[in-house]
């Protein structure tokens, strides 16, 4: 049992978070008071501050491979409805990737190697999605580079 020095409240070991520099091994403040103030301090900083905060945990690869495993873990289905609330959230972007693709079979457009390694397997990455024939072609890899250099950049697609 401990005791938190912000509410007051004791509780058991499990209702604080752990700390190794700490003489218990516990924070001095319950879980619930440690939320309380992380909120405060989150929403007290500037937004650019908060979105590069947010993008840094996004890119770490613990995370990236967290989620991989939970979309794994939960079936096709849920996969199914988080590209189905991306499509009503970016129909724009979903109409510009619709007509490139039919362009492409069609044969109107010719598929071409990545712009950056010359690999074969590229995708079509819209810079403009108002323009949505006009398209630099990049290999997985690079397409993901060249999303996170925008996004680094302010640039909102």
């Amino acid at each position: 049992m401990k005791k938190c020095f912000k509410c007051g409240v004791i509780a058991p070991l499990s209702e604080f978070y752990k700390h190794p520099q700490m003489a218990d091994g516990h924070v001095n403040k319950c879980k619930e008071c440690n939320k309380v103030d992380m909120r405060l301090s989150y929403a007290a900083r500037p937004v650019e501050q908060r979105k590069a905060y947010e993008r840094s945990r996004l890119d770490n690869p613990k995370r990236i491979t967290a989620r991989k495993r939970y979309l794994e873990r939960v079936g096709p289905e849920v996969q199914r409805a988080y590209k189905q609330k991306w499509v009503s959230h970016n129909r724009h972007k979903r109409y510009a990737q619709n007509l490139l693709s039919k362009a492409v079979r069609a044969g109107k457009i010719q598929r071409q190697p990545c712009e950056r390694c010359g690999s074969l397997r590229a995708q079509g990455h819209h810079e403009d999605y108002s323009k949505p024939l006009d398209v630099i072609w990049l290999c997985p890899k690079h397409h993901g580079e060249r999303h996170r250099e925008l996004r680094d950049m302010g640039v909102q697609l």
